[in-house]
């Protein structure tokens, strides 16, 4: 596979005035296995022509290779380099297609992938998550049990995101910070997960965060949710506001998905008012953040098993949050 080329892949060359340093077999394959863990991936595979046994254990750390990272960002010099600057495993690679060849080559090596971690800084970013993100649909040795995104625009939504949780639905334990919509298109009964974070920002389409499209959009994809047959211990929503525990659909979708513990991040509103009826025996830890008005007198009325609870009242949009 004609990946590994210069000058993609910078050259690596040893220069040390420290005296040598003597080390056997187990402890030299440590020492590799941490730095492939570590370092760019371009550096890691410059170091195998050091010598056949740099290489062995360079070749061994990626066959132990379990995450991938992926992130794309704009250049510093975004007027002249108007294309997103693509990062995989910490190495800035050039193009779109060797990006692609770079994690075939991961691939090629690793026996098997549980972790990927997607960071989108960029505006119409599909392009580039769907070439790359197909990558890990129909692979053998990608078992995703761990799914982070991180994103930084709101009114977003990547149906490859959605294709992925689908497709590693019941090996997939952690899913962090994905859109309702790419949870709708994903989820499916065969998924239960430990953490689930979620938002709502991918519905917004006209940069309005409390318009009364953007609750009923919120509230369908809640009702949606509740009928995929999914679970997921505990869930971290955020949202601007509108998130309302003892109101449906939001309560159904609480109840069907079997949540024990709720984190919620809002901005203003009141999700949790007075009322001395149970409302969610399920829930055994219960957290707010944002400057929000809580009723917290008959939480042992209203969650009967739960056994914490936290609020932190902090304004969001100063902190920017």
């Amino acid at each position: 596979m004609p990946i590994i080329e210069d000058p993609f892949y910078t050259s690596f060359a040893a220069a040390s005035s420290s005296p040598p340093v003597r080390l056997d077999i187990d402890s030299l394959y440590e020492v590799f296995d941490q730095f492939v863990q570590m370092a760019p991936i371009h550096n890691a595979v410059a170091l195998r022509s050091a010598n056949w046994q740099v290489c062995r254990a360079i070749n061994y750390a990626l066959y132990k290779t379990t995450t991938i990272s992926v992130e794309l960002k704009w250049h510093k010099d975004r007027l002249e380099n108007p294309e997103p600057d693509i990062i995989i495993q910490g190495s800035h690679i050039r193009s779109l297609e060797k990006a692609e060849e770079c994690i075939d080559f991961i691939f090629s090596h690793a026996r098997m992938i549980t972790h990927l971690s997607i960071d989108i800084e960029v505006a119409g970013a599909g392009k580039y998550l769907n070439a790359l993100l197909e990558k890990f649909i129909g692979r053998e040795n990608v078992q995703l049990e761990v799914l982070k995104i991180r994103r930084r625009y709101i009114g977003e939504s990547f149906p490859i995101i959605s294709d992925l949780i689908y497709e590693h639905a019941s090996t997939l334990k952690i899913v962090g910070r994905i859109g309702l919509t790419e949870a709708v298109d994903g989820f499916t009964q065969k998924l239960h997960l430990q953490r689930l974070s979620l938002m709502n920002f991918d519905l917004i389409d006209d940069a309005t965060m409390d318009s009364p499209m953007l609750f009923e959009k919120t509230r369908y994809c809640m009702r949606k949710i509740a009928d995929t047959g999914a679970t997921f211990e505990h869930l971290s929503y955020t949202t601007y506001c509108g998130f309302e525990i003892a109101r449906q659909p939001t309560l159904q979708f609480l109840r069907s998905a079997e949540v024990q513990s709720l984190r919620v991040t809002m901005q203003e509103g009141n999700p949790l008012p007075y009322s001395d009826r149970v409302i969610l025996e399920t829930l055994k830890s219960l957290e707010f953040v944002g400057d929000m008005d809580i009723e917290s007198d008959n939480l042992a009325k209203q969650f009967p098993n739960l056994s914490h609870f936290d609020f932190v009242r902090q304004n969001l949009a100063c902190c920017g949050a």
